[in-house]
């Protein structure tokens, strides 16, 4: 009778739960009592399997805490990093580029197992040319994680780096296992092209045209790779491929008429109609239709002044930015006085382009005094940016022969004015202009400024070559041999098959004792290729010097030109010469050589230990 009764009064024995839920409710109250009475009344049994079961619950939360808390974390930190991602990836649209690159990195160190956050890095350190992007195109790589896109990126790092070699296998690899693409095609173009390998890239491209005929532009770039090829068939082919897109009225024509018009050399036929097409097709502008000017100057120059009148009556009513390519060409051609008959000095005043020009035409008619009012003028500074203009009043102080300290800080000024706004065409022009008037310091500082603004912008390589090119001629007219050294090892970084930069960086190595052996061994190796080349025996000859080899180093100097040698040279080899017994061989050369010549400081030293001896 106990074990029938209601124990808990509270309970409406009337109010059943629903009869699918009844055996789950009266488990749960076997194992886990209600009420103290229901507690009293529960089994041994039912004791031991709830506390196992509890026991089994928590132990299974545990063991899941534990398998899947790493997980979950994970999970978290890739979530977040790609919110990240996507905030760069607007940041770098709407210009805020140096904020992109900072919230990548940051989704980066939140998440380093992201692979978007890996591949916009990857994306952004390859844009920088960093060497950074390759580690984490690694990182994509261990993850399996490489798509098309990253496997061509890759290609365009390596180049970017300047590792043409490693870019050319690597792009062989992609074109065998990738079907051919527009971008892949383009690719090969960059990759190839610049590297004139031409035999596998037509053979890319040709293969890709065939079956692609309606693609236009990889046909244009197969006849751009055929008339460079320097083959006569291949480039007649190219040029018959140039002409038949060039008659097309599409961008793709004017495009082709661009190319063309840039041809070093044209035959007189294909320069009449390249003339004709430039001032007929209608997507053209006055840029050109200049073009069409000029060519026609350089086929008829006996026609000149006709055809610069022709001009000016056609551009007489023109203003601003339609003026302009062709008061260009006007200065281009020295035709300085029909600048200022065409252009207004008011009409100058309002635009830079024009203003240039304007300023240029006076200073090659040498009217200093209208030039010096303008660049003073307040109105032109308003229109000049502060980099052009201070370059104007460096010039000025140089033409009214100002004192040199006068030059140097306008120089210096301008130089500073260049650096702010990251112009390196303008940092590229006050080197060589600084380096043209004896201020090779400043030339030096301005060559690298350039090197750098180029670098962040990703210049053409052509500007970064030029200004690494008169950087080591100012570090050596400024005797300067640690910067000199520096500056070739940067060079050949940059361009590792480059054999100028390598002979420098050699020569330089080898004259402060720096890696003598290796030095020698990539020297040894340049020599085998062209066994006569001056520099390199010489290159050598100072290796087996440095090395205590006097044997060996003087057997090297043996039928050399040394008017092929700068006067330092001269005095190293005059050196080698006299430690080998032959004094008055060198005693000979060090007195053709002039004591002021310029010399690097180690030079100089053997220049005055064969004097010394003498």
């Amino acid at each position: 009778m106990l074990w029938n009764q209601n124990i808990d009064p509270t309970k409406d024995l009337t109010k059943k739960p629903f009869i699918l839920w009844r055996p789950f409710i009266a488990t749960w109250e076997w194992l886990v009592p209600p009420t103290v009475a229901h507690r009293d009344r529960q089994s041994t049994l039912s004791r031991w399997v709830a506390a196992t079961v509890i026991v089994s619950i928590c132990t299974s939360l545990l063991i899941l805490g534990v398998i899947y808390a790493r997980p979950l974390k994970n999970s978290y930190k890739n979530m977040r990093a790609e919110s990240m991602v996507k905030e760069a990836r607007r940041m770098a649209e709407n210009g805020q580029v140096v904020n992109a690159v900072m919230k990548a990195q940051e989704a980066y160190s939140k998440a380093p197992e992201s692979i978007d956050a890996i591949r916009l890095n990857f994306e952004y350190f390859t844009l920088m040319k960093r060497d950074t992007a390759l580690y984490f195109y690694d990182k994509l790589k261990e993850h399996e994680a490489l798509t098309p896109a990253d496997e061509q990126l890759h290609v365009r790092c390596l180049m970017n780096l300047g590792k043409p070699k490693e870019a050319s296998v690597a792009l062989e690899k992609l074109m065998r296992v990738k079907q051919p693409s527009e971008a892949l095609m383009k690719l090969a173009e960059d990759v190839w092209g610049q590297r004139e390998q031409h035999k596998p890239l037509l053979n890319v491209l040709r293969s890709y045209t065939t079956t692609h005929p309606e693609d236009k532009e990889s046909a244009l770039r197969l006849a751009k790779v055929q008339v460079a090829s320097g083959n006569p068939t291949e480039a007649g082919e190219g040029m018959d491929t140039l002409w038949s897109l060039a008659s097309q009225n599409e961008t793709l024509g004017l495009q082709t008429l661009e190319y063309i018009s840039s041809l070093p050399s044209l035959t007189p036929a294909d320069t009449a109609k390249l003339i004709q097409r430039l001032k007929a097709h209608p997507k053209a502008d006055d840029r050109h239709y200049v073009l069409a000017l000029k060519r026609e100057v350089q086929q008829f120059p006996e026609r000149k002044k006709e055809i610069v009148m022709d001009g000016m009556m056609k551009y007489r009513d023109k203003k601003r930015d339609q003026l302009l390519p062709f008061v260009r060409w006007l200065v281009e051609e020295g035709e300085f006085s029909k600048v200022l008959t065409i252009l207004p000095e008011q009409d100058a005043k309002t635009h830079q382009g024009l203003l240039e020009n304007y300023l240029n035409a006076l200073t090659m008619l040498q009217r200093f005094n209208d030039l010096e009012r303008l660049v003073n003028d307040p109105k032109v500074a308003e229109v000049l940016d502060p980099a052009t203009l201070t370059m104007f009043r460096a010039h000025l102080a140089y033409v009214l022969k100002k004192p040199a300290e006068e030059l140097r800080a306008k120089l210096i000024a301008a130089k500073d004015a260049a650096q702010i706004n990251g112009r390196y065409p303008a940092l590229l022009r006050i080197a060589q202009y600084g380096e043209d008037r004896g201020h090779f310091d400043i030339a030096e500082d301005a060559y690298r400024l350039t090197i750098k603004a180029a670098q962040r912008a990703s210049a053409s390589p052509r500007i970064e070559r030029e200004a690494f090119t008169g950087l080591i001629k100012a570090c050596t007219a400024n005797q300067n041999t640690e910067s000199l050294l520096q500056a070739t090892q940067s060079a050949v970084q940059r361009w590792p098959d480059d054999t100028t930069f390598i002979e420098s960086h050699l020569y330089v190595s080898l004259l402060v004792g720096k890696n003598i052996e290796l030095s020698l061994r990539n020297a040894h190796n340049l020599l085998k290729l062209q066994p006569k080349d001056n520099q390199r025996k010489l290159a050598v000859s100072l290796a087996f010097w440095r090395l205590q080899d006097i044997q060996q180093a003087v057997s090297f100097l043996q039928y050399m030109d040394l008017n092929l040698l700068t006067e330092g040279q001269r005095a190293v080899f005059a050196a080698i010469a006299n430690s080998g017994g032959f004094h008055n061989e060198a005693v000979g050369v060090i007195k053709a050589i002039n004591p002021r010549a310029t010399m690097l400081p180690e030079e100089r030293r053997c220049f005055e230990r064969v004097l010394e001896v003498k």
